[in-house]
């Protein structure tokens, strides 16, 4: 008698404990949505800005320049030999850097930092990659940027480190470090190499929000483990009054 009256208490707080597991996993998959329509906005922003006017860069004010990201731009100056690598950065699997060379426009102050694109990293980590930097007078088209977002930043990932006289190694692109260790003046926006344009490396840009499917994913997992936990706790909850009845 006594297990018995136990069996409906133990029933009510499994489905209890269910339900609000379901609600959790619920909420992380309303999360996902949330997420994917944050990037499907994004990525329609990004889109837009691509068919407006060009921006000239030689023209635009460094108070506007940290706005522009997504603008398709141009800008006529020249490479100064200063080269960023931006360590950690894959391709294929692969571990490489992303390469930022200082570019001074013509006729005016502040550079910019040209995103050429990605080359792997030497297997001795000490050793600097070699690749020549044309310091010609040219026009360059791209794209305006923010540098790629980074997560946890662990101790020393602020430090700047220098490899040779001419190419500084980073984690993250921190402009006020950058503007104090080359003694050069920075838009607080970089400008990603068109794909066709000279002196650049593998350059496989990926639009901003682009990726809302794996978010949509995410939220398809997410919903189908709160079905599944309900229907395991209502199918345990009748096997065990099934059993109590017999």
């Amino acid at each position: 008698m006594q297990a018995t009256a136990r069996r409906p208490v133990v029933s009510i707080g499994l489905l209890a404990l269910a339900l609000v597991l379901s609600a959790l996993l619920i909420a992380l998959g309303m999360w996902q949505l949330q997420r994917a329509e944050e990037k499907r906005t994004t990525l329609a922003e990004f889109e837009r800005r691509g068919t407006a006017a060009i921006v000239d860069l030689n023209r635009t004010d460094n108070d506007d320049a940290g706005t522009l990201a997504g603008y398709r731009a141009t800008a006529t100056g020249y490479y100064l030999d200063f080269n960023i690598l931006l360590d950690n950065q894959l391709h294929q699997g692969r571990t490489g850097y992303l390469v930022y060379t200082v570019f001074e426009l013509d006729d005016r102050n502040p550079s910019i930092l040209v995103n050429r694109g990605w080359i792997g990293a030497e297997a001795d980590r000490s050793r600097a990659p070699r690749f020549d930097t044309p310091t010609t007078s040219q026009r360059l088209d791209g794209r305006l940027s923010q540098p790629p977002a980074t997560g946890l930043r662990f101790e020393g990932s602020e430090l700047i480190e220098r490899m040779t006289d001419d190419m500084w190694r980073v984690q993250h692109i921190d402009f006020p470090g950058l503007i104090t260790s080359l003694g050069e003046d920075l838009l607080v926006i970089t400008l990603l190499l068109d794909n066709d344009a000279p002196a650049g490396f593998i350059r496989a840009w990926t639009p901003p929000g682009s990726d809302e499917a794996r978010n949509l994913g995410y939220a398809f997992q997410w919903f189908a483990m709160a079905l599944a936990v309900m229907v395991i706790a209502v199918v345990i909850t009748l096997r065990s009054y099934k059993s109590g009845s017999t």
